[in-house]
């Protein structure tokens, strides 16, 4: 938890002063003929529509790439300033775990397209200060999911995708399930899906969300095949887990970031 604030606290940091180093280009060398009173409140002004353009832009990123990647991606959540996301339900699984991990890695480089916008715009005289307006929450944005960690709202972009490519036991699962929803798009009935998807993986924590809803898929999967006596164990199961789902978390095939 120290390192999360602290690394907010960076974050945060290095953002105003990004943003104080355009406020003082902005002010200085525009051509803009008034005076300073008014001119910073129109800067001030730019940075908070800059940080929602970000944030669509960050979210913007996951979604077109996850669309090209047919990674059955749905409007992304925009929540200013709190953790946004996007809903995945893959088409097929062939090559699923590129195709995820250049979903979730799009954001982290549209980013830094953006803070490097942010850097031409105050140092280039020839160009407009105004271009880098999102630039200091794109840093800040950059800082905040380019560092693996896991915050209350989920876990980071940067920590997501270093999981995948270390196979760790979560991403393990997660990959399953992402298996599961991509044949069920694909028109495959999920009594025929092969059990080893929802059986053959690695043991996690109780409280990991990608247990939970694995658990959720074991359930629906026994039903289908009318094993009573699996399905309802594995029911009851998942009524216990529940409480360690995320608060306004949905679950559910649509579900996995």
């Amino acid at each position: 938890m120290m390192k999360n604030k602290l690394v907010t606290a960076i974050a945060a940091t290095l953002a105003i002063l990004f943003a104080a180093a355009g406020g003082y280009v902005f002010c200085t060398q525009s051509n803009i003929e008034a005076e300073l009173y008014t001119i910073i409140p129109v800067y001030l002004v730019s940075l908070m529509l800059g940080a929602l353009v970000e944030d669509i832009i960050h979210e913007g990123a996951h979604f077109l790439v996850g669309a090209i990647c047919q990674m059955g991606v749905k409007a992304p959540k925009i929540r200013l300033f709190k953790s946004s996301s996007i809903e995945l339900c893959p088409k097929g699984v062939k090559c699923i775990k590129a195709r995820f991990l250049a979903t979730v890695v799009a954001g982290l480089v549209f980013d830094v397209l953006l803070v490097v916008l942010g850097v031409i715009a105050f140092a280039v005289p020839s160009v407009p200060a105004i271009a880098g307006f999102a630039a200091p929450y794109a840093l800040y944005s950059l800082i905040i999911n380019g560092v693996p960690l896991e915050y209350g709202t989920g876990k980071t972009d940067a920590l997501v995708a270093l999981e995948v490519i270390k196979n760790e036991p979560t991403a393990q699962v997660l990959l399953n399930i992402l298996k599961i929803q991509g044949h069920l798009r694909s028109g495959v009935f999920l009594k025929d899906i092969d059990e080893g998807l929802f059986l053959d993986v690695p043991q996690l924590p109780e409280d990991d969300l990608n247990f939970i809803i694995l658990t959720q898929l074991r359930y629906e999967y026994y039903l289908a095949k009318n094993n009573d006596s699996e399905a309802y164990k594995y029911f009851m199961r998942y009524q216990q887990l529940i409480e360690y789902l995320p608060s306004g978390y949905k679950t559910g095939k649509d579900r996995t970031k």
